[in-house]
């Protein structure tokens, strides 16, 4: 038996397949041999408990003087098959005997017919240790009881595989650790993206694995395929020069198929691309296409890259000269998943009619509120009014009032759609309300996946398979791209890759996701700083507040109206020091660099920071009781919620003369809104969670 696995031409149900088998020794291993070879006999060979393998591999090393570090790689020695009487455990010299009780080989698994999901295809697989990977056939050990995967028991130490046949890929092992006892990144398969660890092939050459599973699957010789291209389309094993024609890139391990007589490539993955679909960036379906107009410098719409006319993109029938590359119009954040090819369009739009019942002319009932609300038309700004929306204040324009307690709706929060799609994420989102002892949501409360900010109010949900549970508040929701955003002269877009750490211009922080960038020039701003209302009202003022990101020059200091501070030192900021001076900081993660404030438009100079105006929490509206213990910051270990006692907090309007103190960071609270719980008092709902409770 050798240890080196091989594909060879067989016939599988009438179709030519590239199967792996274990070749002889004195067999050739170039790849056009490799490739020309007839299928073997029909020897059946017996072959290890993997359990036995991996104890092998242990033991050697833990006998190797060689000096291995445990944050290598490691290679098997011990060959798959039963040795015969006389043999060793590997193809080395010295003589291992077996070191475990499963001293017969193992048994094929047959299942029954009757059994639609046998529960070995639920089982852990003994060697790779995965449970996710099906595969047509296993072996189980009659002594260990262990079940493993075909490919787990009969993977050779080599495979020269038909799409990377330059190189051989090796099987190995990751250890857990490394010398120092920390833990280490498994390598990913590069065909199924399953974390890796106890047995795999890798290349050490072009630094990639595959699990035994994808590297031993037979692979197709000719694959007819009229969806995507009219002729058969044979495998071409060098393709690490070859440009697919419909992803326009180059995939060196994925298998390439050709066409000699269009002179078309295209790769195993790519085919069956759907022809009609709808992505999160655009708001009409866009369509598969082979050729693009000629002569054009085309721009994708997701990344902004250019588009190159001689392959395959995704384009509107709608809109003029928009297009996107196939790869960026199927990534998971961008495509549902659904072929719309078939399916009418108005089928496929979000249109549940008014968000509201309407009683009269002007009167409405909104479902999260259960009186009659009545149209009103603004008349002079009162700073304690706020919207039960977007717990922001009513400015200006038209509200919604009840007509029979003090709740209050922008009308733009009482017009916001009940489902609606966001660029973010591929799928719709509906609009909720928060609402305390509610199952998804107990503390009345939530936090915003763009901004990162708390919300008491209204906020747009959806369940992503990618990031789990998806909640934008009302302004995050709205903030749609092109942003044209009145604090730079460009329009603002989200770039492809949002997890790129890139420094916020307004904040001065590393942003790592959901941020907007120029393509004009270099400026990024993250979704805490873009919906910061850029202008605003304030009580002392009779003019508009702008928000500025600069100190405009003057020779006199200006000072903050309300903590009386520096506006050159950004938000209020403490520096940590004694108790008995009570300058805790409460906010340690803020950088002193930032100085955007409120100006006043005219020459009143009003200067006020803009979180001692707005607030920190901005999206909390005073007079509701939430409960604290249920929404945690991060790093905080959800463990320790045993250790904190939930109580309700109630949120008060800080509009007293003498503003009291926190009890957490010992200052003054300068926000508009401050907490009170447990007979202690909160300036920020960060306090709050940062309070211990006994």
């Amino acid at each position: 038996m050798s240890s080196v696995g091989v594909f060879r031409k067989a016939e599988i149900d009438g179709k030519s397949f590239l199967v792996h088998t274990l070749r002889q020794a004195d067999e050739p291993t170039s790849s056009r041999e490799v490739l020309a070879m007839d299928s073997h006999g029909d020897d059946l060979p017996l072959f290890l408990c993997p359990t036995v393998r991996v104890e092998f591999h242990i033991l050697n090393l833990r006998k190797d003087d060689d000096g291995n570090e445990f944050d290598e790689l490691h290679p098997y020695t011990c060959l798959p098959h039963f040795p015969s009487k006389g043999e060793s455990l590997h193809d080395c010299d010295d003589d291992y005997h077996i070191i475990s009780s499963c001293k017969l080989p193992v048994v094929p698994l047959f299942p029954s017919s009757d059994d639609k999901e046998p529960e070995y295809y639920r089982s852990k697989c003994g060697a790779c240790g995965s449970k996710n990977m099906l595969c047509a056939d296993y072996y189980v050990c009659r002594y260990c009881y262990q079940k493993f995967h075909k490919e787990c028991v009969e993977s050779p130490l080599e495979i020269i595989h038909p799409s990377h046949p330059f190189h051989p890929l090796r099987l190995y092992s990751c250890p857990f650790t490394n010398k120092k006892g920390g833990f280490l990144w498994f390598p990913t398969c590069i065909c199924c993206e399953v974390s890796l660890s106890q047995m795999f092939y890798h290349c050490t050459a072009c630094n990639f694995s595959m699990h035994p599973i994808c590297a031993m699957k037979p692979v197709p010789f000719v694959v007819h395929h009229p969806k995507s291209h009219p002729h058969p389309l044979t495998f071409f094993p060098t393709q690490a020069s070859t440009v697919c024609h419909i992803c326009a890139s180059i995939k060196e391990f994925d298998p390439t198929y050709i066409c000699i007589q269009c002179v078309f490539v295209i790769h195993e993955g790519c085919m069956g691309f759907p022809h009609v679909i709808r992505i999160s960036r655009h708001h009409h379906r866009i369509s598969f296409t082979s050729s693009l107009p000629p002569g054009m410098l085309l721009s994708c719409g997701v990344c902004r890259q250019q588009v190159d006319n001689n392959y395959a993109a995704y384009s509107c029938n709608k809109c003029d000269a928009y297009f996107v590359h196939s790869k960026c119009a199927l990534h998971p954040m961008v495509w549902d998943g659904k072929e719309l090819e078939g399916v009418p369009e108005e089928d496929d739009e979000i249109d549940d009619g008014e968000p509201f019942q309407r009683i009269a002319e002007g009167i409405i009932r909104h479902p999260f509120h259960k009186h009659h609300l009545r149209l009103e038309i603004f008349r002079a700004y009162d700073e304690n009014i706020y919207c039960g929306g977007c717990s922001l204040p009513i400015y200006q324009g038209q509200f919604y009032l009840c007509m029979e307690c003090n709740f209050i709706l922008h009308e733009s929060c009482a017009n916001a759609p009940r489902m609606k799609r966001h660029p973010l994420y591929p799928m719709p989102l509906t609009l909720k309300f928060t609402r305390m002892k509610d199952l998804f949501n107990p503390g009345g409360i939530i936090r915003c996946t763009g901004c990162q900010r708390f919300v008491s109010g209204f906020y747009y949900d959806a369940l992503s398979s990618i990031k789990g549970s998806i909640k934008l508040d009302l302004r995050c929701a709205s903030t749609v791209e092109p942003v044209r955003y009145p604090g730079h002269k460009h329009d603002l877009f989200m770039p492809w890759d949002q997890h790129e750490g890139t420094q916020c211009q307004a904040c001065k922080e590393e942003c790592e996701d959901s941020k907007f960038v120029c393509m004009e020039c270099d400026y990024t701003i993250c979704f805490r700083c873009i919906t910061v209302p850029y202008w605003v009202r304030y009580k002392h003022d009779s003019h508009w507040l702008t928000l500025c990101d600069e100190e405009e020059p003057s020779d006199q200091p200006d000072w903050c109206e309300i903590c009386e501070g520096k506006i050159e030192e950004g938000t209020k900021i403490f520096e940590e020091g004694n108790l008995e001076e009570k300058t805790l900081i409460w906010d340690r993660k803020k950088p002193k660099s930032e100085r955007r404030f409120y100006k006043c438009s005219s020459d009143c100079c009003t200067n006020l920071h803009v979180e001692c105006l707005v607030g920190v929490d901005v999206y909390m509206k005073s007079g509701k009781i939430v409960k604290d213990g249920v929404a945690f910051l991060p790093g905080f270990h959800r463990q320790s919620r045993s250790f904190r006692k939930n109580m309700d907090v109630q949120i008060r309007l800080n509009g007293s003369l003498s503003r009291p103190i926190c009890d957490q960071c010992y200052c003054r609270c300068p926000f508009p809104i401050y907490f009170i719980g447990h007979d202690r008092t909160f300036c920020s709902w960060r306090c709050t969670q940062n309070a211990r409770y006994w």
